[in-house]
């Protein structure tokens, strides 16, 4: 289609051309305007001193950054850019001549040109912080949270700020919505209000979401602090199916065993795994191999770790009574040792006698001195008591038993097998151990 434009005598047609590159020179500059805009405000394009002036544009293929005298021209052309007063506002605050007015200016020129936008409302907020202006903080964080209700950080750092002022209701208030939308955030806020609380559990309990993994969270953390039983009270009230889901539970009882809270630890073991133990703690668990054995939840089921000299491994073909039982093959390496691939920690009364039956039955098994059942103290490798050796050979189940005092502390009951020199004949063969009990006699 063409239009013609009739532009009777001279002057008209100059009047027009000269309208014409006018508002092309307009467009022109708005477009560039932009462009260079929304180049220096790149956030992926770093405040650099000393770059070249023009390095803004080959960032993306040198990574020189921007030159902070480039914003400063660019400024007097563009001075209604609230990007621009973003970006110098962040850089005067972590630049390495930090200027802190200067940035509190800039950022709140940024937010007057943009006041949809929470973010310079933010980082005004972070500004008047390191200013230690508390009023003025609070005001900028306030209303950054009416242009975003949900912004995470911004309840985060009221909930700090009013921490720090000591009110604590408030406080809390702001860290809920803060802890449940990012996770993270819970342990600066468990440090934090344990510190301004004087070390309170309510207060730290107050800010932690309903939420079986935070809850296991302000557990470890009230460990830490060596609150041992109000550690213990949090990881009793946590859902236990979500305890087994989470191996970190497994991590948490380690913890308690390790701080030296022992029976803490079997009594949330027990209720963990379901264990319905008789009054006290005494027996043993799984004694017929016959439940499964949770490999982050084996604190006090048997606990079965690999070795070079032989294989372990739950036989679901061959038992004494029930469906499985423990198998062991021997690998045939010379001078065999077994100390710590199977045990199980027991807690059992200190003073009294026990006796501990067991059934063990071999297949061709040639060994200098077969493996046995032992008895020790956790932290000790001396036998408290010991069996007799495994048979060699191949011989049906046979029962064997042995008798033991038990020592203040944990126990441990494993299959060991300690050489007697230093260079023995390798071992040979298949044992299997079945139907463990332990009953106190006297």
């Amino acid at each position: 289609m063409r239009v013609d434009l009739p532009l009777p005598g001279r002057a008209a047609q100059v009047v027009f051309i000269g309208t014409v590159l006018k508002v092309c020179a307009i467009l022109l500059y708005f477009v560039l305007s932009d462009f260079v805009a929304g180049a220096l405000a790149d956030p992926f394009i770093a405040v650099t001193p000393g770059a070249p002036l023009a390095s803004f544009i080959t960032d993306p293929f040198t990574g020189d950054g921007a030159n902070p005298l480039v914003f400063d021209v660019i400024g007097r052309y563009i001075p209604d850019s609230p990007r621009l007063h973003y970006k110098l506002a962040d850089f005067q605050r972590n630049g390495s001549e930090t200027d802190l007015q200067l940035a509190e200016l800039h950022a709140m020129r940024a937010a007057q040109l943009s006041p949809y936008d929470f973010r310079p409302r933010l980082l005004l907020a972070r500004i008047q912080d390191q200013k230690e202006d508390r009023r003025a903080e609070e005001e900028s964080l306030r209303a950054a949270l009416q242009l975003s209700p949900r912004n995470v950080e911004a309840h985060y750092l009221l909930g700090t700020l009013l921490l720090s002022q000591g009110k604590f209701d408030e406080s809390f208030r702001e860290f809920q919505p803060a802890i449940s939308g990012y996770p993270p955030y819970l342990n600066a806020a468990l440090d934090r209000v344990w510190t301004e609380s004087h070390e309170n559990v309510d207060a730290v309990r107050a800010i932690t979401p309903d939420d079986a993994k935070d809850r296991l969270t302000l557990a470890r953390f009230l460990l830490k602090q060596a609150r041992p039983l109000e550690s213990a009270a949090v990881f009793r009230r946590t859902d236990r199916n979500e305890l087994l889901r989470d191996r970190e539970s497994g991590q948490y009882l380690d913890s308690l065993i390790a701080a030296g809270q022992v029976s803490l630890a079997h009594e949330l073991w027990g209720a963990l795994v379901d264990h319905e133990s008789p009054s006290g703690p005494s027996g043993i668990w799984n004694g017929g191999f016959e439940g499964d054995i949770l490999l982050d939840f084996a604190q006090f089921d048997w606990a079965i770790q690999p070795g070079k000299y032989a294989m372990v491994s739950i036989d679901t073909g061959i038992a004494h009574t029930g469906q499985r039982s423990l198998r062991v093959d021997f690998l045939g390496h010379e001078t065999t040792r077994l100390e710590d691939e199977i045990k199980q920690v027991l807690l059992l009364r200190p003073g009294r006698h026990f006796r501990l039956d067991y059934y063990v039955k071999t297949e061709n098994l040639t060994a200098p001195e077969g493996p046995r059942v032992a008895v020790t103290s956790k932290n000790s490798k001396q036998w408290i008591a010991a069996s007799d050796p495994a048979p060699e050979g191949s011989e049906d189940w046979q029962p064997r038993t042995l008798e033991f005092k038990a020592a203040d502390g944990p126990l441990v009951v494993s299959i060991q097998q300690r050489p007697k020199f230093s260079y023995e004949p390798p071992t040979h063969g298949t044992v299997w151990f079945d139907d463990f009990d332990i009953r106190e006699i006297r």
